[in-house]
């Protein structure tokens, strides 16, 4: 015995009492309805047993969008952080997203982001979702933990960008954190100033395989011992590395700065100190919540993209599961002039 056919939007109409056209922006939720016709179309699709395939939908949407017919397939971004917002809220994380979107976009994907970093979702849901949407490759964002894919990968495609906090074996694209940290150095060291300090949260070493350390030692090697600061390190919770920066700046008075901690202007207005006639700071990753800051931009929309075409061209090549040889595409940095760092 045959199953009862599926529900269509055409059938969800015609018991509704309205247009295809007003049934589908109900159920899209994108335009206003009158309320009763929009009970109505509501009451109609549960009845019915009616569901939206928000994969046809996307294809769909974009497919008109483009009004073309080059359209190539769907890509997942794995929201793997408990702020659903994250990855748009937040200025540096937001470079990120749109360079991995407008990608997709230019190559024929839709990009479908998927919160797996929300209270109570399991990695099963995780494999689960990404194959009923029938989606094949998809993008890691920094900040992912090892545990959100504890899933079967050999059916995907896949790559991350901006550095793991763990060890998965997988295509990624990188900044050059020891061209960056150097470039830092060397950029302060032209500027005039002598003793050039680093303060940076443990989270940035262990991401970077120690890189950061190493463009900024390598840096300091160059110029005379009586110049060095010995390194700081501290918490990824800036109001827990407050007090830290602050008894590290104070015992090695430092001439100039480089930290990744947006907080630091606040950390050396406490301590009385002055930017940048009393200390020059630079940025080593600057994104547009630090865009007065001089420092090195990190180019994070271009990361996103390389990494979006690392998954794609897996796709062409019908490659699936973890490589036997994983890829790594760095991107260096260059130095941008601002507001916290002169010639001394």
């Amino acid at each position: 015995m045959k199953p009862p056919p599926k529900a269509t939007l055409r059938d969800v109409a015609m018991a509704a009492g309205v247009s295809p056209m007003i049934a589908s922006r109900v159920l899209s939720g994108k335009t206003r309805v009158a309320p009763a016709k929009q009970r109505a179309v509501e009451r109609a699709a549960k009845d019915l047993g009616y569901s939206v395939n928000t994969t046809v939908r996307a294809v769909m949407s974009e497919m008109r969008r483009r009004k073309a017919t080059s359209f190539s397939g769907v890509l997942g971004f794995l929201n793997t952080s408990y702020d659903r917002e994250a990855w748009h809220a937040l200025p540096y994380n937001r470079a990120f997203f749109e360079g991995a979107q407008q990608r997709a976009s230019d190559t024929g994907f839709f990009m479908d982001e998927i919160w797996v970093g929300q209270p109570g979702w399991t990695p099963e849901r995780t494999g689960k979702v990404l194959r009923a949407r029938g989606i094949r490759g998809f993008l890691i964002p920094p900040g992912a933990a090892e545990e959100q894919f504890s899933f079967d990968l050999q059916g995907f495609a896949m790559a991350t960008f901006g550095g793991q906090a763990f060890n998965l074996h997988i295509h990624q694209v990188l900044p050059d954190h020891f061209h960056n940290y150097a470039l830092c150095y060397q950029e302060l060291k032209n500027l005039g100033h002598r003793r050039i300090g680093i303060y940076i949260p443990d989270y940035d070493l262990r991401t970077s395989g120690d890189a950061v350390l190493g463009g900024y030692l390598s840096a300091q090697w160059r110029t005379p011992k009586k110049d060095h600061v010995p390194v700081g390190c501290g918490a990824v919770n800036w109001q827990v590395a407050e007090q830290s920066f602050c008894a590290w700046f104070h015992r090695h008075k430092p001439h100039a700065v480089i930290a990744d901690y947006n907080q630091v202007p606040a950390w050396l207005k406490k301590c009385g100190v002055r930017i940048p006639k009393g200390v020059a700071l630079a940025h080593p990753a600057l994104g547009p919540d630090v865009e007065e800051w001089s420092g090195v931009d990190m180019r994070g929309a271009l990361q996103a993209s390389q990494a979006v075409d690392l998954v794609t061209s897996q796709l062409l090549r019908n490659e699936r599961g973890l490589p036997r040889e994983p890829q790594t595409v760095i991107i260096q940095g260059h130095w941008v002039p601002g507001k916290t760092a002169e010639s001394r």
